[in-house]
């Protein structure tokens, strides 16, 4: 049994060498879904088998399938026949011992490598159902379905990818998902977000980080070149107050007019336990198409703690306001949560 895992290991990783490299670099012009006027522009650090193939190296199972390489000594281990019919016992096996959840795993990640997207997320759904809490594997589900779905993100795969982050806010795969989804919703703003987490996440390959530097510099140029308003602001809680604030408390970041209007024109949400963090607000967000962030020249950006995750401010809230700021070339504003709601 040990050395038929050995061999699956060795086949998947001969094949990840083959086809990473020149992946990382595809343009995101070969995803259908994208919008012509960002064809050339970014580079793909999305779903489909490109990021799938690239970040599963840094799966837990990567040390098992690294040493099973060295391990394996066996002949023409990598071609397309011997994996087939490797992949083909694995599953065999799986029908005999369907709670393997690691079996399930390890099908669905060869299924992925075989080019078959469409069976590996029937995999993945084994594997969740009897793991139910493994951000990684919430991430290579999600990245499998967009695989199958032709990199369309749906409504579904969102979900998977939310709760993978729920699990680990820090999740790489499940990161560059949300940025990719919030790309193709031209949520400019959210998707930097999303790119800037990656690029900060520890231990990171050097190659994804500097390609989500890249995403996010292209990224400000698009918004740059348009008409659209975009305000970068950095967050973090006074550490007087840090005593009174949970990790799982919801931060509210928006922008008022200066007309004296309580409604935003722009939102972030986030978590307690992400601060001090840099968010961005832009015309993306606008809760009525009257009242921008471009209509504006000079607004104010509030952010508050909210212990019940309520929009309206309640006594107890934290909150803080970077005081009256321009909306054309203010840099970042700063913003200390440092007074309590009344």
């Amino acid at each position: 049994m040990i050395a038929f895992w050995l061999i699956i290991a060795a086949m998947m990783l001969t094949a990840l060498a083959c086809v990473v490299p020149p992946l990382l670099c595809a343009p995101l012009a070969r995803r259908g879904t994208t919008h012509a006027a960002l064809a050339g522009l970014l580079i793909a650090l999305v779903p489909a088998s490109a990021l799938t193939l690239y970040m599963r190296i840094g799966d837990p199972a990567a040390l098992a399938i690294q040493t099973a390489a060295r391990a394996s000594t066996g002949e023409h281990a990598d071609t397309p026949a011997s994996m087939e019919a490797a992949v083909s016992l694995l599953a065999a096996r799986l029908r005999r011992s369907p709670d393997d959840a690691q079996g399930w795993a390890m099908l669905a990640r060869s299924y992925m490598v075989l080019d078959r997207p469409g069976d590996a997320t029937q995999a993945y759904r084994r594997a969740v159902a009897l793991s139910p809490r493994d951000a990684n594997l919430l991430a290579d589900y999600a990245d499998a379905i967009a695989s199958a779905n032709g990199g369309e993100l749906d409504d579904a795969t969102l979900k998977v990818i939310d709760a993978s982050l729920a699990l680990d806010a820090d999740q790489p795969k499940a990161l560059a998902l949300a940025a990719s989804a919030a790309l193709d919703r031209r949520d400019y703003a959210r998707a930097i977000g999303f790119w800037e987490r990656l690029g900060k996440v520890p231990d990171l390959a050097p190659q994804i980080a500097q390609q989500a530097q890249k995403n996010i510099d292209a990224t400000r140029a698009i918004i740059a070149s348009g008409n659209e308003a975009s305000i970068e602001v950095r967050v973090r809680l006074s550490p007087e107050l840090a005593k009174r604030v949970r990790p799982t408390d919801t931060v509210f970041v928006y922008a008022l007019a200066d007309d004296g209007s309580r409604m935003p024109l722009a939102v972030q949400r986030l978590s307690a336990n992400q601060l001090p963090a840099t968010v961005y607000l832009d015309d993306s967000m606008s809760m009525t198409p009257t009242r921008r962030l471009s209509d504006f020249a000079r607004i104010s950006i509030d952010a508050r703690v909210s212990a019940s995750g309520q929009a309206r401010p309640t006594p107890g809230d934290l909150t803080g306001s970077s005081g009256p700021v321009s909306t054309k070339g203010a840099g970042v504003v700063e913003v200390t949560i440092g007074d309590i709601v009344r």
